[in-house]
């Protein structure tokens, strides 16, 4: 996608690797291309420390201002246990993925809908994803949240992850989604194109 803004041109791509590049043409001067790939160049400045989604389990964030890049199972297990430890906790989403309950008492009552109740016995995405919408429907009240977590239906491949809390601590007080492309990651804190600061203690990276 292209965004012309005066003499701005913004190219994001949505791709989980490579979050966005932005070039800058001013007076004939071309401005050097910025690049935030999500690799370890990326987190040199970062003075704080940083885990890979499977160290999350064992792992103590108290009073810690944390930052989460990407999605994948492993946080949108442990979300809700880190929201109630953290100070404060920011999910850079990339991309919107398919939510589903991961109790049994959550699936039932999901089935009811009668799109999903007709076609039980044939449960494959088509079906997961209607049931992923409905789940998403029933936990977020907010509108603009609501749309924002929304994943592309139209999506050949499609990621399912399985969680009862995910959105029940993406809407905690001390817990914010943010869906700008990040622009740098300094010593102590992660920038994004909307202009926001967010204060970092600890990132935690979602593998590529």
């Amino acid at each position: 996608m292209v965004i012309y803004i005066k003499t701005i041109k913004i190219i994001i791509n949505e791709n989980q690797k490579d979050f966005w590049k932005m070039s800058i043409d001013l007076k004939n001067n071309v401005a050097k291309s910025a690049i935030f790939q999500n690799t370890v160049e990326d987190f040199e400045a970062f003075t704080g420390q940083i885990l890979s989604s499977n160290q999350l389990k064992e792992f103590d964030f108290s009073h810690l201002n944390v930052a989460i890049i990407g999605t994948d199972q492993e946080t949108v297990t442990h979300l809700e246990k880190i929201c109630q430890q953290a100070k404060f906790v920011t999910v850079f989403q990339i991309t919107p993925h398919f939510i589903l309950p991961h109790s049994q008492i959550g699936i039932h009552r999901l089935i009811t809908h009668p799109l999903i109740a007709k076609n039980r016995r044939l449960f494959n995405n088509r079906v997961k994803s209607i049931l992923a919408l409905r789940f998403l429907e029933t936990q977020v009240n907010e509108t603009w949240l609501k749309r924002l977590l929304t994943p592309n239906t139209a999506r050949a491949n499609k990621t399912f992850f399985k969680s009862d809390s995910y959105y029940t601590a993406l809407q905690r007080a001390n817990c914010k989604l943010q869906t700008w492309p990040i622009v740098k990651v300094t010593d102590t804190a992660i920038y994004s194109m909307d202009g926001t600061q967010r204060p970092v203690d600890i990132i935690i990276r979602t593998t590529p």
